[in-house]
Formats: structure tokens, C-alpha cells, sequence
């Protein structure tokens, strides 16, 4: 064996290590590398509710990429969003976790056997941590339609609500209570405002759309009727957020960049909440995708702490994989020589045409 190794010419054996060693730290000591970074929240009070946001996973179906490619292109894209997945509930031991709709790429257009597999592979991929756990589930335009010119299908909607039991509120008494508002069928939850107590709870919307973001009569109706104290959406694929009084969203709400610069990537916000509420801010974070599918370069997951009238937000990134897939493609390229020259040398009598070939070309003998 040692023997063979010697033999092998310089450019293998630095190559060969190389390539393994790429590999260990692509697959493995990345997300390592990433975790270290993420911010740590600590809980200074007993009433500490960790949020953790998964937003725009969308696992791609078997429709509409016809490539050759298709099976280990899902198989990739599946493996990187559990493997983050993974690390994240680790890093932050969730009491909620929050699916902010577009759950899958082919949703709203696969038939029932389709769907059948599509969900057996989301769960998968995004397991419950613990019987503790509470996992929300909301829809977005892809898992029920609505995307562009395509019409929400109610059969899609019910589809999504046996298989998800989506809810239409889900209380964590007596601190928090989570509302889901559908900006794509324009449906709001049953649900009324709290009564006047001496403990309310915070309500947060959940949307897939963000609310903010235009102000029609949908948007008032949903301010109005609920009074949230923090929204949370998706559908954008990037950190965004914004922070606005309820008389300025005639004149547009504009949404900032959140965590994206190099030297601010794991910063904490904090805010008041009984403050937004005297003041009758609103608030609204939008949740970068978690699938480097989309095209997105900063991927990552939301990560909210409610502690006490405290709310702390950050975005914990995760590696940037098409970065990964393209070192891969460089790194395979004298394999891929390789290949061509054996491929060749095997075949290079019938169709090598490096090959020189003697032909005569001399006219035929006339008969």
C-alpha cells in the first residue's frame, strides 16, 4: 500500500489530499465554524420564550427541473437544509419553532401522491426536536397558490391544513400568543384582540407576505383588529425589517437591511415592547430563506427571544453553499481529465478522434 502511494506521481499526491480535506471542511467544519459565531441570548427572567424562524424552505419537487441532474441536486439541496436545521435547534433549544410558509417548491401543483412525498421529506428534514416542542406551521403562495396569475385552490388550502394541522392561533400562556394572518388569500384569524387584563399577552403576527409592506385596507384591518406587538414574514428571501409609527404607513414603510454588512452579521435588536405599545410603533421583521435554492447568497434562520416586555432578534447565517458547489466543480476538473483520457484510450479505435486515422483517398477502381 505504501508502496503504491509512493508511486504516484506529485500532482495526485497533493491533489488527492486536497480534494479530502475540502471535503471534511465543506461537510462538516463549516457549520461549526458558523455556530461559533451566532450570538448567544440568555434569559434574564422566568417568563423566556426562545423563537426560532424557518422561513422559505422550499424542497424542491420533481416537476418543473427536468435536468439530468434533478435527483442529486435534491438530494444536496435536502441534506444542507437538515444539516443547518440540525445545528441551529442545538445552538438554541427552541420552546417554538415558526415555518413561514413556501414549505415546498411544488406545493400548490402536486397532485396527492406528489404531496404525500413532498411532506414526507420536509419532515425529515425539519424534525421536532422534542415532545415540548410547538411547531407552527403557516402556508405560503407555493404550497397554496397565489404566486403571479395563479389562483389559490381551496382543495390545495385544506390539503395543507390536514397535513400541517395549521392553526389559526397558538397561545403560549400567559405570555405570548402567535396569530396567523394570510395575506394571500386575504383571511384573518377568528380570533379576537385580548380584553383588558392585567396581564395581556403579546400578540405577534405570523405572515408569509409581509404586512407592512403595503398599505391597503388589509394591512389597517389587520392593525386594527389585533394590535400586534411584532409581525414576522417571509417571502422575500432577505433580512429586512422595520420599525414605524401606524400614522406614517400612508407614506410607505421602508424596509432596512438587517445583519447583512460583514461587521454587524450578529448583531442583536432589542426592543421594548410595552414601550412600541404606549407609543403605537410597529415592528415587522422579515426572515431570510434558510435554502440556498432560491439564489440567495446570505442564507440563514430568525432567532427571536421574548423575556419578559423584552424582545431580542437576531439572524444566525449559515455557510454559503453555492460557494462550496463551485470549488467542488474546479476541484473536479483533472478527474474529469482523467475520465476523457481513459475514455479514450478504452475506445480510442472507434471513436477517439485525437486518433490519427490512415485513410486512402484515392479514387475508386472503376468496374
Amino acid at each position: 500500500m505504501k508502496r503504491s502511494i509512493c508511486r504516484l506521481p506529485l500532482f495526485w499526491k497533493i491533489y488527492l489530499p486536497t480534494l479530502a480535506g475540502l471535503i471534511l471542511y465543506n461537510e462538516y467544519l463549516i457549520h461549526l465554524y458558523h455556530s461559533f459565531q451566532w450570538a448567544e441570548l440568555q434569559c434574564e427572567t422566568d417568563s423566556c420564550v426562545k423563537i426560532l424562524f424557518v422561513a422559505d424552505p422550499q424542497i424542491l419537487g420533481n416537476t418543473f427541473d427536468k435536468k439530468l441532474y434533478w435527483p442529486l441536486a435534491n438530494f444536496d439541496s435536502d441534506r444542507h437544509l437538515k444539516r443547518t436545521y440540525k445545528r441551529v435547534v442545538q445552538h438554541t433549544s427552541p420552546d417554538v419553532i415558526c415555518f413561514l410558509g413556501d414549505l415546498m417548491d411544488e406545493g400548490s401543483v402536486a397532485n396527492d401522491v406528489q404531496f404525500a412525498a413532498y411532506f414526507t421529506r420536509f419532515v425529515n428534514i425539519f424534525s421536532q426536536p422534542t415532545a415540548n416542542t410547538i411547531m407552527v406551521y403557516i402556508p405560503g403562495d407555493n404550497d397554496i397558490g397565489g404566486e403571479g396569475l395563479e389562483t389559490i385552490k381551496f382543495d390545495r388550502v385544506l390539503r395543507f391544513k390536514q397535513y400541517f394541522n395549521e392553526q389559526d392561533e397558538t397561545a403560549i400562556e400567559p405570555m405570548l400568543r402567535f396569530l396567523n394572518v394570510n395575506r394571500i388569500s386575504k383571511t384573518l384569524s377568528t380570533s379576537n384582540a385580548p380584553s383588558t387584563e392585567e396581564q395581556q399577552p403579546y400578540t405577534v403576527l405570523l405572515s408569509h407576505m409581509p404586512i407592512l409592506r403595503w398599505a391597503d385596507p388589509f394591512t389597517y384591518k389587520v392593525i386594527d383588529d389585533f394590535q400586534p406587538s411584532v409581525i414576522f414574514s417571509a417571502h422575500e428571501h432577505k433580512s429586512l425589517y422595520v420599525k414605524t409609527h401606524r400614522n406614517q404607513l400612508a407614506q410607505g414603510a421602508t424596509f432596512l437591511p438587517l445583519n447583512t454588512e460583514r461587521g454587524s452579521r450578529h448583531e442583536v435588536l432589542e426592543f421594548n415592547l410595552d414601550y412600541l405599545k404606549d407609543t403605537r410603533e410597529l415592528l415587522e421583521f422579515i426572515v431570510p430563506t434558510c435554502s440556498y435554492r432560491m439564489g440567495e447568497m446570505k442564507i440563514g434562520y430568525g432567532y427571536a427571544m421574548f423575556d419578559g416586555e423584552k424582545l431580542r432578534y437576531t439572524v444566525l447565517w449559515t455557510s454559503q453553499r453555492f460557494y462550496q458547489l463551485a470549488v467542488y466543480s474546479m476541484m473536479l476538473i483533472p478527474l474529469k481529465l482523467v475520465c476523457g483520457q481513459i475514455w479514450c484510450g478504452v475506445l480510442k479505435r472507434y471513436w477517439c478522434c485525437c486518433r490519427r486515422r490512415h485513410r486512402n483517398y484515392l479514387p475508386l477502381p472503376l468496374a
